[in-house]
């Protein structure tokens, strides 16, 4: 009962920082040298439905099944940078999830929960890479992307490229 407790409160907690944690993000892409191209338009979405589904103790893919924004692949990079950004992002959740627990179980149970996000969202850009670059038929449902998905062919820059929708 603790645990259901905590986790609303740590779920609405993620959801107000969810700005917060998109700029912690952002900074991130860039101290890795990178630009923020594919989740640049869903980094807020994610965190936001990260938050819900952790508030409400629903199965793990469901912030990558929920999000509604637009999802820009590389077909260059076979997704790689999806992948790592996907990282940086579940990443940034963590930090504010450990800044805000209460005790070090409950920041443990937090970080558990969002490490099996974090896997289900990268089963389901895999596949979602795979589908979209390689014709490998759609992912399984549980781990279908929830919003519009573009091949994106960014400049050497990070910005504009031509898109094409997938």
């Amino acid at each position: 009962m603790a645990w259901a407790v905590a986790r609303e409160r740590l779920g609405a907690e993620l959801i107000g920082a969810r700005d917060q944690v998109a700029e912690r993000w952002r900074a991130a892409v860039q101290e890795n040298g990178l630009v923020a191209h594919a989740l640049g338009a869903v980094a807020t979405d994610l965190v936001l439905n990260a938050g819900a589904a952790l508030a409400d103790g629903a199965p793990p893919e469901t912030a990558w099944g929920r999000c509604g924004g637009l999802l820009r692949l590389d077909p260059r990079d076979n997704g790689r940078a999806l992948s790592l950004e996907l990282t940086l992002l579940w990443r940034a959740m963590g930090q504010v999830l450990t800044r805000v627990a209460c005790s070090d179980s409950e920041a443990r149970a937090a970080r558990d929960a969002l490490a099996l996000q974090l896997d289900a969202a990268q089963r389901g850009a895999t596949a979602l890479v795979r589908a979209v670059l390689f014709d490998e038929g759609q992912p399984a449902d549980g781990l279908r992307y929830g919003g519009v998905v573009v091949l994106s062919y960014p400049s050497a820059e990070g910005v504009g490229g031509a898109e094409a929708a997938a």
